[in-house]
Formats: structure tokens, sequence, C-alpha cells
């Protein structure tokens, strides 16, 4: 029993499980749920032999909130064996964040050192997919492989799931105070890597961010050389390596996206050209329609059962046919569709407050999670994707269990 109790009381024993589970996301659901799993029992047995006197968090509790109001749409769902895996899947949605109130408060070091090693996996990855991806070159003289998903698709992932994490971890090394040569190292990398992956939005935010914050600093700090020094640099990377790439997405988009169209027209064929945006503005159109049409303003279709109508809509409209299984690659559509206004407004207020407690916890690093999710969740449908859940989860939970300041 003491050495049971020497194990579970030691301070870094959740900081490594956590920076596990966080690093395992890029390579299939087994690893991250597997360790998930480990993190909650643990979490409990810490709870039984230490009694911790529990205090919680409000952005925990609305997640644990939002996850039961989500499970009650079972019964009214339109199809119950789609809610009933919808319920299952979505289960660490409150175990996570109800297992971190089981556990200490993080010290910020601690959290750090969860960011860090997350962020060195990060690196790790980065380097995999740009040398998979010239060899791939050498044996195929197509650049594409540097690109998009092509990039990062040897672990079958989304190019966007990619930016997010790698982007995270950019900021970490960014925002460090001392670094290291293999710090400046990474930054490089995990710069070029977001680059490549192309994603317009990201590469926008986090050049807003990074730019923000220092002009922020360099009023407030009287900020480094150094600093000024590396993004000057990565401005340099940005412009030479990402502009003719984000040109061509750019013109591809704006020459094929006719927003009138798709907003009113009544049939498309198979091979009418979709682009990112048409497709999300279809999507939201359907949304509209379904709100309108099927009453599920208050209630929603149920959790996952809104693909059901998504594909009858779909199929009326006579889309491609791999749309049929698509979501609506927006959260919030996603929510609203699913759970009606009170589920959506319960994930509006959720991401309020987790913003505010990174501003006011004054870590570049929180403050850009919560931001970065906020915009994600309009392009993507990220909590129904399981890395998207972990990693929303678990960054969620850890920040706003930590105790920023001293006493």
């Amino acid at each position: 029993m003491k050495t049971i109790k020497k194990i579970i009381n030691n301070e870094n024993l959740f900081v490594y499980l956590l920076a596990l589970i966080l690093s395992t996301l890029f390579i299939g659901y087994a690893p991250s749920s597997i360790g998930t799993g480990i993190f909650i029992f643990l979490s409990v047995v810490y709870l039984i032999i230490n009694k911790t006197n529990i205090v919680f968090s409000k952005p925990l509790i609305l997640l644990i909130v939002l996850y039961v109001f989500l499970a009650l749409t079972y019964f009214w769902t339109i199809d119950i064996p789609l809610t009933k895996r919808g319920i299952s899947r979505l289960i660490t949605m409150a175990l996570i964040p109800l297992a971190f109130h089981f556990i200490p408060l993080f010290k910020k070091n601690q959290a750090l050192k969860v960011v860090k090693y997350f962020s060195i996996s990060n690196v790790l990855y980065a380097l995999f997919f740009l040398l998979y991806a010239t060899y791939s070159f050498i044996l195929t003289k197509d650049k594409d492989v540097f690109f998009y998903h092509d990039l990062v698709k040897i672990l079958d992932l989304n190019a966007i799931y990619a930016s997010v994490f790698f982007s995270t971890s950019l900021m970490y090394f960014l925002f460090k105070k001392q670094k290291s040569i293999f710090d400046k190292f990474s930054i490089l990398i995990l710069s070029l890597s977001v680059i490549l992956l192309s994603s317009k939005l990201i590469i926008l935010i986090d050049t807003l961010f990074v730019l923000t914050v220092f002009m922020i600093s360099k009023k407030n700090i009287n900020i480094e050389k150094s600093k000024l020094i590396i993004v000057s640099v990565i401005g340099i990377v940005i412009l030479f390596f990402a502009l003719s790439k984000l040109y061509e997405r750019f013109e591809t988009e704006s020459k094929f996206t006719k927003i009138e169209e798709v907003l009113t027209k009544e049939k498309f064929n198979k091979v009418y050209m979709w682009t990112g945006t048409s497709f999300r503005l279809f999507q939201l159109r359907l949304l509209k329609e379904q709100i309108e049409e099927d009453n599920i303003f208050w209630k929603g279709f149920g959790l996952f059962a809104s693909r059901v109508d998504l594909e009858k809509k779909h199929k009326s409209y006579n889309t491609y046919k791999g749309f049929y299984t698509y979501n609506y690659h927006n959260q919030y559509a996603q929510i609203m569709a699913e759970s009606g206004i009170i589920g959506f407004l319960i994930l509006i207020i959720f991401l309020f407050l987790n913003f505010k407690n990174a501003y006011l916890s004054l870590n570049y690093t929180f403050i850009y999670i919560s931001f970065i999710l906020i915009v994600t969740f309009f392009t993507e449908s990220f909590l129904w994707v399981q890395r998207g859940l972990i990693f929303t989860t678990i960054f969620t939970s850890l920040f706003n269990r930590t105790k920023f300041t001293t006493d």
C-alpha cells in the first residue's frame, strides 16, 4: 500500500502520462485511448487514497454539462443506434475534465512540461513527414507530396488537425524566454511544416497572433533583438515557401467558389466544382433548411443523428456521393443540429470562460489554444474526431487546473 501511495503521489506521474497521451494522437486511436483510460483510473485511485478536496472549475464543469446534455438527446433522437455510438465516442468529454478534479492543481512548470514533451514529439513527427515527403519526391518527382494533406497522409492525417498541433508547439517554442539551439531548430521545422500544410486560416491566425504578441511585448517588455530576428526569419520563410502555393489555393477558392449559386442552386451535378469554402457554406445552407423544416432549433436531431438528414439533403440536391457521410465541418453547426440552441449556448459559454481564464493566465500557449479552438470550430467538427476531442479536453483541463501565480 505504501508503494502504491508513493507512486500515485509522485508529482510528475500525471505530467508524463498526459504528455504521453498527447504525443500519441498522431499514431492511431488505440495508444491515446489506452493512455486516457489509465489516466482516468489513476485519478480515481488518487482521489480514494488522498481524499482530495474537490474545487470545481467552471469551464470544465460546462464541458461535463455539455456531454450530459448531448447524452440526453437519446430520449428524442431520430436514430437511437447512432446516438448510442455518439454517447460512447464522446464520453471522454466528461471523464477527462472530471478526472482533473480528482488530482491536485498543476504548478505552472508542470503544465509547461506537458506542453514541452508534446512539442518535442511534434518536432519529431514534423521531421518524419518532411523526410518521407522528400523520399516520395525523389521517387515520383511530384512536388505536391510536400503540401497539404499529402504531407501527412502516411499517417492518414488531416492537414488542419496537424496544423493546429504543430502551431501549438510552435507557439510554445517561440515564446520561451530562454531558447536553446534545439528550440530555434524546432521553430524553423514547425514553421516550415505549418506553411507546407497550407491551411490558409491557420497560417493567417498564427501570423496575426505572433505579430500581436510581439507588438505588445515590444511595447511593454522591451523585446530582445534575438526574438525580433526569429520573427523576421519566420516571416521570410513564409514569404519564400508559402506564397506561391497559398496563392494557388486562394486563386482556386476565389475562382470556383460561387457563393450565390451555392446558396440558391436547386440541383447540382456529380462533377460540380466544390471548394472547401463552398462546401462549408452549403452545409450551413442545409442547417438553415433543417432548422426551418425539421423543427430542430430547441432539441436538435440527437447526438450523431444529424447525418441521417444530411444524407437525405445531399441526395435531394444531387451532390457528389462522397459528401453523403460528411459532417458539417463546423463544430457550432454540428452542435446546433444535434442538440439545438441549448447545447450551442453551453459550447459558446465554455469557449468564452476558457478564453477568459487563458487571458488572465498571461500564458501565451494557453491563450493561443483557447483562441485557435474558437476559430477552428468554424471549419471543423473538431470535437467529433477523437484526436480533436482529446486535444481539446486535455489542454483546456490542464490549463484551467493550473496555478499560474504563486502565493
